[in-house]
């Protein structure tokens, strides 16, 4: 019997053993704002949002297992709380990310059509992505504490979160007040636009950096992904200021303005997890020439938004 609980215990520990999780802590977040952001530009294009009673069973369906991913990740943060006894604010943080979540399940299960299927920005909705904000940031410090970064910089894992929070906030209530906006809401538009241009042209060399991941399609094509929807952000973020301030019609722009900085924080998130998995990617299979996948992920997304003009001319 004592033999069997040793084994239990050593099992048990060897399960804790691992590290918490980069990309969990993340996700209610990009299903937040990607949601959001999605319908908001199939509206203004002028398509009509899908009912929530149709996909209310599946949402939550799909809900409940991110919640047990973000509960596993969870336990192995607190069970390092003794490790990690000398960094005072580990316990406080831990803390604070368990009544984050506890708060979040409750807003997002008492009122699933509203919050998980939005079709437009509300109080609910704006301090759910708040909430799951504040739950991605947390999720990075753990997640990152026992990644320490060698001396190469890797992409960050904040930037793309603070890029997908402002996208969920900021975008569809401009969507929506385009031909209402006054000047202080365009100052603070360029000024957000700016700050964009200046981080993410900090953030290129540290996406580009030769890692591990670069043996996978899939890694270099996000990578394309990303550099494209740093350009169609800028781009459609002048042209909608340009226009809305002409009071012009801007609906295609404005789609590609809501979905450009989603798919940005999206696939920054995935990048930077990428790069600090150790995986083998021997089998991923880049065999020479890297560009060219690079290449085949910015025509994807030039693709992608394509398709907003093809659904706006049906």
């Amino acid at each position: 019997m004592v033999r069997y609980h040793i084994e239990e215990v050593f099992h048990m520990e060897q399960w804790l053993s691992r590290q918490p999780l980069i990309l969990t802590p993340t996700i209610p977040l990009m299903w937040t704002v990607g949601w959001l952001c999605t319908m908001s530009a199939y509206i203004i294009l002028g398509g009509e949002p899908p009912s929530p009673n149709q996909l209310q069973d599946s949402v939550l369906l799909v809900s409940a297992v991110i919640l047990v991913m973000n509960i596993y990740n969870l336990i192995l943060i607190y069970q390092r709380v003794e490790k990690y006894r000398n960094l005072s604010t580990y316990a406080p943080r831990a803390l604070l990310l368990a009544i984050i979540l506890i708060i979040s399940i409750v807003l997002a299960w008492g009122q699933p059509k509203v919050v998980l299927i939005p079709s437009h920005l509300n109080i609910w909705v704006m301090i759910f992505i708040v909430l799951n904000c504040l739950q991605a940031l947390l999720g990075q410090f753990f997640a990152l504490l026992e990644r320490p970064q060698s001396r190469r910089r890797f992409a960050s894992m904040y930037w793309p979160i603070v890029v997908l929070c402002t996208a969920g906030i900021v975008t569809p209530p401009s969507l929506e007040l385009h031909n209402g906006w006054t000047l202080p809401f365009i100052i603070s538009d360029c000024i957000l636009l700016s700050f964009f241009i200046v981080r993410s042209w900090q953030e290129i060399p540290r996406i580009l950096i030769k890692v591990q991941a670069n043996n996978s399609i899939i890694y270099e094509m996000l990578v394309g992904i990303n550099l494209a929807t740093i350009i169609s952000t800028v781009v459609s973020g002048v042209l909608f200021i340009v226009f809305d301030f002409n009071n012009t019609e801007i609906s295609i722009v404005a789609a590609c303005f809501a979905l450009s900085p989603t798919i940005n924080g999206i696939s920054g998130l995935i990048i930077g997890a990428m790069q600090r998995y150790n995986n083998d990617y021997r089998y991923g299979h880049v065999k020479g020439h890297p560009q060219r996948y690079i290449y085949c992920g910015i025509f994807w997304m030039i693709i992608l938004l394509m398709l907003g003009f093809i659904l706006k001319k049906n």
